[in-house]
Formats: C-alpha cells, structure tokens, sequence
C-alpha cells in the first residue's frame, strides 16, 4: 500500500468527523459509480465479444 497523506490520519479525521448524512451521500455516489462502471464494461465486453 502506498503512503499517501490522503489517507493518513488527517483524512480519516476528516472523515469520521463527517456528518451522517455526507457519509451515508458518500457510499451512494460510491455505489452509483461502481454500477455504471460495471454496466460500462459488461457493454464493452459484450461488444467485444461480438467482433
């Protein structure tokens, strides 16, 4: 794992001292990205498999 100050202490500070609410913001902004990228590369990949 590489040592970034983004992910020291003062980022988790940051973050735990977030409100509810933004973290709970945070997970489905996170979620929403990590679907549209899966559908994005299943598309890709069925693309791909038709060539």
């Amino acid at each position: 794992m590489f040592k970034s100050p983004l992910f020291g202490g003062e980022y988790r500070k940051q973050f735990f001292t977030m409100e509810p609410t933004q973290t709970i913001n945070l997970i489905a902004l996170s979620l929403i990205v990590v679907m549209h990228a899966g559908v994005l590369a299943l598309r890709l990949g069925i693309s791909l498999g038709r060539n």
